[in-house]
């Protein structure tokens, strides 16, 4: 069986069309860049987390575009949740599930966790991430894109 030219110019025009629009949900650039990044927890509730509290150095959170899904690290714990994009910068992020470990920064933790599942905005600026809740202009989580 022999194919056209003239018969696949159609085919192949159906394809084009059929591929175009398979674009990511919500692939505007702020979400680009908020998606497949490492960003580093640096302020929970307006307060600096410092050097000298070297249990949050490693305390990060990445937003994972396939199943719309959030890992990361608290000063104690891994956990995982899921994230929504609205229009413009809203987010909402589900109440994290976490491993159970207990340490000195559980406070922090858990400061940071609930401040998670309260966010309704986010805002990238250079490499800085900022979470809002829906009541204030402050943010309540702050992170620095982790540099590869």
């Amino acid at each position: 069986m022999t194919i056209r030219p003239r018969l696949l110019l159609p085919l192949l025009s159906i394809t084009a069309l059929t591929l175009a629009s398979c674009e990511k949900e919500n692939a505007s650039p702020s979400a680009t860049a908020l998606l497949d990044h490492r960003w580093l927890l640096t302020q929970v509730d307006g307060t600096a987390l410092t050097p000298a509290d070297a249990s949050h150095n490693t305390s990060y959170l990445e937003f994972v575009d396939l199943g719309h899904c959030t890992v990361g690290l608290g000063p104690c714990n891994n956990f995982s949740s899921r994230f929504e994009l609205g229009g413009g910068q809203q987010l909402h992020i589900t109440e994290p599930i976490t491993t159970r470990a207990t340490c000195p920064a559980q406070e922090l933790e858990n400061r940071y966790l609930t401040n998670l599942a309260r966010t309704a905005r986010y805002e990238i600026s250079g490499p800085e991430l900022r979470l809002y809740d829906g009541a204030g202009s402050a943010a309540r989580l702050v992170f620095r894109q982790e540099q590869k």
